[in-house]
């Protein structure tokens, strides 16, 4: 036997003074009395004992110095070797991901799971060491292996919910990582089964539980020195430690929003698209209402009718020129046979013995998805051209252009506008936008060289927000003009022979795009990609595309693209919870943009990136706080949506975790017990006049 602190021991020298406190003598108090005869008489009747004749209450003194032993001994908490060597590590792997949300489980998944993870606690044998992992879509440690009771039930109880989407290959690949090559290692994981896969070795599936139903499986109370595993041998030191699973799920029924992305109109300037997606993860026909509103104001109704594992998906076209938030959001959720919804919905009524919505809808994450509009924005077009009847129509037909056509150079060139210019050059070019097409002579960004006759184009950027949804390899181009720029630009278009025929031109008073084809002898003004070429380029002069800010799913870092000059960037979660996020300076973007990387988004709705002082946005009344940037998140997961525990964490053996029993505690705990117990036999023993 060893002792954990040894040096507890010299508090047996507390034996001393109880026994002098038997030896000394009780000072009588002094009364006067009217006579001492009577005192003499019993003096000397009871003659004076000697030092020894002290000790006639011998069995409280065994009592005192027996309860003083057990006290020692629990303070320099023995153990024994064997208890060191059959001790384990173990990693419990607890899923806090979307579908832990749900309440077919009492209270929530959750809860139940986080109830589990505490009875183990509670169970943990003499010596353990106990580590707690997040198996969110990023693993995180919230404990480090240990061995205290306390610090661990406070982990787990502040274990909250998240949005994410959970990633349990990679959780348990961390926790057998913290558990390293011990001996005696195992992962437990308090999950609800919700998963794509789990990536199993055969160890693996022989441990998993079969009644998903059961929080915690139930699990014979063994002895410590009894029960436990012999140790492994050396040679099995480099097996992966086994995982064993317990599921907090039923096979719950629910529908949920898994898509909503909007974009605008690549062919309508005021056009945008809807693409939405609805899951009924569900054994039975579903109806419900699509409501979709923009800023709040209601955009469209759609009345669908799920049959059984639909996918309902569809593209919805509106239009608007303003921007803003878009939400989706699912009410009205019966369920009933397919010809039952279509009567009750034909007359208006209700199906009749209908599952209610808090039946069919156990999770309300996913009733709701947010998508962000670009909003459109006017712009002042100057065309300066001998004439071209497609060119000018071309914007003309754009209900966001503001357009000026003149086949003149103006003495005062605008700086609120756009200027395109078509055929003849100025020497220098104006300061702003500049869009030069098909242009004749030379100019300060580049001198005018030999016809190209017959190019093809053959090499496009298609990284370039300038070439989306172009093509020009099957354009037929008769003739187009060389040219020699002074400084390197960046290419968009290059001919077989390496000719740059649509090029960003970098200078530092403005942008500035030059396309060399003619519109006159080619095809180009026939064809959509003359138009989508020209919604670009104003988009690209504007600062922005304006087509697509894409939502993505809870759980990701992103990067965003923002204008300031502000010291204080935060970002402020749809909870309203405010976090500091760093700013970086790269010398790839324009002096003016910075970017900003955000994450992990684990919550859905509108994330916000605030920025507090200065900054190149305009101003708004107020506190200066400018708005830079809001970022749409949303759950957009199919696997959370369905609630039914993967097959495979179904289709297993009972889960066999030996458990703490009732002699699995270390050896000071019973000696506190023998301690209680001999204090109460020793008041029982004073009581009943055995000791006085």
């Amino acid at each position: 036997m060893s002792f954990a602190l040894p040096i507890a021991l010299t508090l047996a020298a507390l034996a001393l003074p109880i026994i002098a406190l038997y030896i000394l003598k009780v000072r009588l108090r002094r009364v006067p009395v009217s006579t001492n005869l009577f005192w003499k008489q019993i003096y000397e009747e009871k003659p004076p004992r000697s030092i020894w004749q002290h000790f006639r209450h011998l069995l409280s003194l065994l009592l005192q110095l027996l309860l003083l032993l057990f006290i020692v001994l629990a303070i320099a908490d023995p153990y024994f070797s064997w208890q060191l060597l059959q001790a384990r590590r173990l990693v419990i792997v607890i899923d806090n991901s979307a579908s832990m949300r749900a309440t077919d489980v009492k209270p929530t998944r959750l809860d139940a799971a986080k109830n589990g993870a505490l009875e183990l606690i509670d169970g943990l044998r003499f010596r353990d060491e106990v580590a707690i992992v997040l198996a969110g879509s990023t693993p995180e440690v919230v404990v480090g292996m240990t061995g205290h009771a306390p610090t661990l039930r406070d982990a787990i109880n502040g274990i909250e919910f998240s949005d994410n989407p959970t990633s349990l290959t990679t959780a348990i690949e961390l926790g057998r990582r913290l558990i390293g090559e011990h001996p005696h290692g195992q992962v437990l994981v308090m999950t609800d089964g919700c998963v794509e896969a789990v990536g199993l070795t055969d160890s693996d599936k022989q441990a998993l539980p079969t009644d998903p139903t059961t929080a915690v499986a139930d699990v014979a109370e063994k002895s410590a020195s009894k029960e436990t595993p012999p140790e492994q041998p050396v040679e099995n030191m480099n097996e992966p430690s086994p995982v064993e699973y317990r599921l907090f799920a039923t096979e719950a029924p629910n529908i949920g929003i898994t898509q909503l992305q909007v974009r605008r109109s690549l062919i309508d300037p005021l056009g945008y698209e809807i693409l939405a997606s609805v899951k009924n993860a569900s054994t039975s026909p579903v109806a419900c209402r699509l409501e979709l509103t923009l800023n709040d104001i209601p955009v469209d109704v759609i009345s669908l009718k799920l049959k059984p594992e639909e996918l309902w998906s569809r593209s919805i076209e509106k239009t608007t020129l303003d921007g803003g938030p878009l939400k989706a959001v699912l009410t009205q959720i019966v369920a009933g046979t397919v010809d039952e919804i279509a009567a009750a919905a034909a007359e208006n009524t209700k199906v009749s013995g209908s599952t209610t919505s808090s039946e069919l809808d156990l999770l309300s994450t996913d009733n709701s998805a947010w998508a962000l509009l670009p909003a459109r924005k006017t712009q002042k077009v100057l065309v300066v051209s001998p004439g071209n009847l497609f060119l000018q129509k071309v914007f003309e037909a754009n209900p966001l252009v503001e357009v000026t056509v003149r086949k003149d150079f103006p003495e005062q060139w605008p700086l609120d506008s756009i200027i395109v210019l078509h055929g003849p050059l100025p020497a220098t070019l104006p300061s702003g936008n500049v869009f030069a097409i098909d242009s004749i002579g030379s100019c300060d960004q580049w001198d005018q060289g030999e016809v190209l006759e017959n190019p093809i184009v053959t090499d496009q950027d298609k990284a370039s927000p300038l070439m989306n949804h172009i093509r020009l390899d099957n354009v037929l181009i008769p003739q187009a003009r060389q040219l020699q720029f002074k400084t390197p630009p960046h290419s968009l278009a290059k001919t077989l022979s390496g000719e740059i025929v649509f090029a960003e031109v970098k200078r530092p008073n403005g942008k500035c795009l030059a396309l060399s084809v003619s519109l006159d002898s080619s095809d180009l003004a026939f064809r959509t990609a003359f138009p989508i070429m020209v919604a670009n380029s104003l988009g690209w002069f504007s600062g922005t595309t304006g087509e697509l800010q894409a939502s993505v799913p809870t759980g990701v870092v992103t990067t965003l693209a923002v204008t300031t000059k502000a010291a204080n960037v935060s970002l402020q979660s749809p909870l309203q919870k405010i976090s500091s996020v760093a700013v970086s300076k790269p010398s790839d973007i324009e002096s003016d943009s910075s970017l900003v990387t955000v994450g992990p988004l684990n919550e859905i709705g509108l994330w916000k990136l605030t920025a507090t002082g200065p900054t190149t946005a305009k101003k708004v009344e107020g506190p200066e706080i400018d708005s830079l940037a809001e970022v749409a998140v949303n759950l957009a997961s199919e696997r959370e949506t369905d609630l039914r525990p993967l097959k495979e964490l179904l289709d297993s053996p009972e889960s066999k975790t030996i458990m703490a029993g009732w002699f699995g505690k270390p050896l000071w705990f019973y000696l506190i017990i023998l301690a209680c117990v001999l204090t109460s036999v020793e008041w029982f023993l004073y009581q009943r006049r055995f000791i006085s």
